[in-house]
């Protein structure tokens, strides 16, 4: 796995399959892969006057990235007209066994447009209550496969485990988390804010399944004090798109100078936004050309690197809105390769990104 290209799992093109995963724990030997992709975004064939789409989904599941033991493969393919309801839902079961870690790769592929997007899974089973114990599931037991909720929504949590008790999660809140220093003058002992305890929130489980819940406050909300333990995240409303005009100015860090900056701030956030574009691009009309091109790369950076605060504001958010998807990306078990450019050529520009872990124990890059 180590010395596998996994620039695909950072396409724009893989964002737009919107295929969404999750992985829970079935018992101490296998675990069940969950997938769901929108069948709009592939490539629609047409034989014999009649359409349809082509799909497959194949898992490899290794034990961790420099051993490269594959312990289990398996794939599921499907084709379909859309006569229902153009989302394509299932699962997989597939070999895990208690005790370890594992590396999951997902790729999706359009069989009629010939492509394939790819996602990595970190799977860690080495003991009970781990966050792969649990699945977030709507108020009718369907899986929702992501890991943050909206202000409005209802949620329920899915454990292994059968039990009538009391589920605890600890609500904590990062205030004024800033946007990532640049890598030119980067210090190496900066951290991210520490977090602040705010609050516990308490729930009933009756067998298997949560009473339904919902999370009006922003923030991340943690089972126990595990690193590895049951996460859960609000972020602010209409995430992850920009979602409003002081967001836009925000997002502006990475590419005006401290004294722009400091001067966007001083005014109305849309005053901000429209000024700043205009004197780059010279006219509206070019600066709602690149106004595209920019947020969405925000937006981007927000559904891939997004942990305790919108991916935007990550290391590895702020590379990919300024320079765009990777070429290549090689990741272990301690730090992440990216190079633009051909690797081993001189001219070409690479990034290496370390993991650590903030005061909840939480690992970023």
């Amino acid at each position: 796995m180590a010395k596998q290209n996994l620039a695909v799992s950072y396409s724009p093109e893989a964002i737009k399959k919107e295929l969404s995963l999750a992985v829970f724990n079935l018992d101490d030997s296998s675990s069940n892969l969950y997938f769901r992709f929108e069948l709009e975004k592939f490539k629609r064939l047409k034989v014999a006057e009649k359409s349809f789409y082509a799909f497959g989904i194949n898992y490899q599941v290794f034990d961790g990235y420099e051993k490269g033991v594959m312990v289990d493969s398996g794939s599921w393919q499907g084709a379909d007209s859309i006569r229902v309801s153009g989302i394509v839902e299932d699962s997989l079961k597939f070999k895990a066994t208690t005790g370890k870690n594992y590396i999951v790769r997902v790729t999706l592929t359009d069989f009629n447009a010939q492509s394939s997007v790819s996602r990595i899974i970190n799977l860690s089973k080495t003991y009970r209550g781990q966050c792969s114990d649990y699945l977030l599931t709507d108020v009718y037991d369907k899986p929702i496969l992501r890991d943050y909720i909206t202000r409005i929504e209802k949620v329920k949590i899915r454990s292994r485990f059968a039990s009538d008790s009391i589920f605890q999660l600890k609500y904590y809140d990062f205030p004024g988390k800033s946007a990532a220093a640049s890598p030119f003058d980067y210090v190496a002992e900066l951290r991210p804010e520490e977090p602040v305890f705010k609050n516990k929130v308490e729930l009933r489980f009756l067998g298997q399944s949560s009473e339904p819940f919902s999370l009006p406050d922003e923030g991340v909300y943690i089972s126990g004090s595990s690193s590895d333990g049951f996460k859960l995240f609000r972020f602010y409303d209409g995430y992850p798109q920009i979602g409003n005009a002081g967001k836009m100015r925000d997002a502006l860090r990475y590419i005006s100078t401290d004294n722009e900056y400091a001067d966007l701030l001083q005014l109305p956030p849309k005053a901000a936004v429209d000024k700043f574009w205009i004197d780059l691009a010279g006219n509206s009309e070019r600066a709602l050309t690149l106004i595209k091109r920019y947020y969405t790369r925000v937006e981007e950076a927000n559904q891939l690197f997004s942990l305790v605060d919108e991916g935007w504001k990550s290391d590895r958010g702020m590379i990919y809105i300024v320079f765009g998807s990777p070429g290549f990306v090689y990741r272990n078990s301690e730090h992440e390769e990216w190079t633009y450019g051909e690797p081993g050529n001189p001219l070409s520009v690479r990034f290496y990104f370390h993991i650590f872990q903030n005061s909840l124990g939480i690992p970023d890059y």
